[in-house]
């Protein structure tokens, strides 16, 4: 007899509405949430971690956080804020995540 069992990665869609993505620019970002299930024979049974709500986009793939894009970030970049909504952004964005304008 044996046994097949594991932690798999589940992507689950928040919210349906597109935004704009900052980094390509286009409206095919989602928010999404990456949550860890416990599987038996490739079945997901029980949630072990639940993930934070992150903004995908859906084009380029790139994983938009609340402060910036991805973990490649450097911290030393200078901030602006969003001329529609006023909101406090990196200095490399194009568009605002909060509101989907350009700043």
């Amino acid at each position: 007899m044996f046994l097949i069992a594991g932690v798999s990665p589940k992507t689950t869609l928040i919210d349906k509405k597109p935004r704009l993505c900052p980094v390509c620019g286009l409206a095919q970002a989602h928010y999404k949430r990456i949550d860890h299930y416990f599987s038996l024979f490739f079945i997901p049974l029980l949630r072990m971690k639940k993930g934070e709500a992150i903004l995908i986009c859906d084009k380029c793939e790139q994983e938009v956080k609340e402060f910036g894009f991805g973990e490649s970030c450097s911290s030393g970049e200078e901030e602006k804020s969003c001329n529609n909504c006023g909101k406090k952004l990196k200095g490399y964005f194009v568009f605002c995540p909060y509101c989907g304008k350009a700043v």
